[in-house]
């Protein structure tokens, strides 16, 4: 445990560093520069000119060199900016831990720059310095299932199968958001056929549109079952859901969203909901709708509409 008066000190220590990294970045307009910054390279990537999106950010990650928030057994930095996932860091990361944990994501947001950069590197096809880049954006936010299942495909990418798989485990167990857990089954999917699990393989591909509305992303998980039956004898109606929980368990796989995550955002909604915290209380609550099936998602909008239907004809 740390004494009263170390604490102290790591708390002037942080002050310090903070200053110095705000120092730092002067050079690209403070924080409200490297959002603006983000914004640009985000764009540019959209419109396809990664060279121009790489440009934009380049004099960013040239701010971060030498940075003085370095991580020791004394204490933990990190760069969490989302609510959930602070929450999930705390409950997974920080209750083990002696280590006093300090969150940076108000000074630089590392996570997200180092996402970003990622995606470009990778764009460009510099796929040893995205993995790397990758890398970086989940040692600084362990808890983001974004930026863990952007690690799991880098390493599929660069043939490091078995790492993938842990990775894509791990972004599983704090995925919030349906977008994220849909990335996750399509990690699984790529390792499944490396190994040539086909059938594995397109129970996956089930999954994931279990879990996507899109319609983009539906026929591309089309497309994956049909390439996939090709090398395979495999009928589809033998596909249930006793089947795919049991292929599932095999490697530790939770067919959906972890339970204890669901677990927690109902309790945080419970909790912001009795103190009358109402944008608290929403943000939750939103949450909570999309850690559904696309199926129980339209079962509950069916059930809205019944109630305000009988509401009407009482009323």
């Amino acid at each position: 445990m740390l004494s009263v008066e170390d604490a102290k000190n790591l708390e002037d220590l942080f002050k310090i560093k903070s200053a110095i990294m705000s120092k730092k970045l002067e050079d690209v307009g403070g924080l409200n520069g490297v959002m603006e910054i983000l914004d640009l390279s985000l764009d540019a990537r959209k419109h396809e000119d990664y060279k121009k999106s790489l440009k934009i950010i380049e004099p960013l990650m040239e701010s971060l060199k030498n940075q003085p928030f370095v991580s020791n057994d004394t204490v933990a930095y990190v760069s969490i900016s989302d609510r959930m996932e602070k929450i999930l860091y705390h409950q997974y990361y920080q209750t083990s831990s002696n280590r006093q944990v300090k969150n940076i994501s108000e000074v630089c947001p590392m996570d997200w720059i180092y996402r970003q950069y990622a995606l470009v590197l990778l764009d460009l096809g510099d796929n040893a310095n995205a993995l790397k880049a990758a890398t970086k954006a989940v040692q600084w936010n362990p808890s983001s299932a974004k930026c863990r299942v952007m690690l799991a495909l880098f390493c599929g990418a660069a043939g490091r199968w078995e790492d993938s798989l842990k990775e894509t485990i791990s972004a599983m167990k704090f995925a919030y958001l349906s977008t994220d857990l849909v990335h996750c089954f399509r990690s699984l999917r790529d390792y499944f056929i490396y190994k040539d699990l086909l059938k594995e393989a397109v129970y996956c591909s089930f999954l994931r549109a279990r879990f996507s509305s899109s319609h983009d992303v539906l026929c591309e998980i089309l497309n994956d079952m049909m390439m996939l039956a090709k090398g395979m004898d495999f009928d589809y109606k033998s596909v249930s859901d006793e089947a795919m929980a049991e292929s599932c368990k095999k490697f530790g796989i939770t067919p959906g969203f972890n339970p204890e995550v669901i677990a927690i955002a109902k309790r945080c909604y419970e909790e912001a909901f009795l103190a009358g915290k109402g944008e608290k209380a929403n943000y939750f609550a939103q949450i909570m709708s999309d850690l559904k099936t696309e199926q129980e998602k339209r079962n509950a909008i069916s059930l809205r509409q019944l109630v305000e239907r009988s509401r009407n004809i009482v009323s």
